[in-house]
């Protein structure tokens, strides 16, 4: 049995194992982080944690073909684990987990699969759609997980205090 969280990002639904997850927030204040690259939108303080927000619209959005969806605003932070550590995405808002085995768990297509897929995990199939669940540990290039491993939050925790 595998326990999915539904979200959604312009619209178009997407899933996560729960096991992936850290948490679910509501949306906070983010803060920009000087120098820090695009794919990083800045940082998010929740609790006794800072978190970089990494900018999960852009990289799912190669699934969205031509055109993507319809922005809609952000409600939602989902904190992911991540090879990285812990990272913040922000989505549109997030639906209800589901409970999926057997034969509604299927496989993502092979032929769809490119390096810029390889984040996704499966697909569940639900009436007469389908979700892509994504796997965090896969959402970040090695690239991307060394920079994020070397971002300094010091400035950041000095500002807060």
């Amino acid at each position: 049995m595998r326990e999915i969280i539904v979200f959604f990002l312009n619209g178009k639904e997407y899933g996560i194992e729960i096991i992936g997850m850290q948490s679910l927030e509501k949306i906070q204040e983010i803060r920009p982080l000087p120098d820090a690259p695009d794919y990083i939108l800045g940082t998010v303080k929740i609790r006794d944690g800072i978190y970089p927000v990494f900018d999960i619209n852009s990289k799912i959005s190669t699934l969205a073909g031509p055109g993507g969806g319809q922005a809609v605003e952000y409600t939602k932070i989902l904190l992911l684990r991540t090879k990285a550590g812990t990272v913040a995405c922000l989505v549109d808002r997030v639906d209800k987990v589901l409970r999926a085995e057997g034969e509604d768990v299927q496989p993502f297509p092979k032929m769809a699969m490119t390096k810029d897929t390889d984040f996704v995990d499966f697909v569940v199939r639900r009436e007469n759609r389908l979700i892509v669940v994504i796997k965090p540990n896969a959402l970040l290039t090695e690239e991307q997980v060394k920079c994020i491993r070397e971002l300094d939050f010091s400035k950041i925790e000095e500002e807060e205090s």
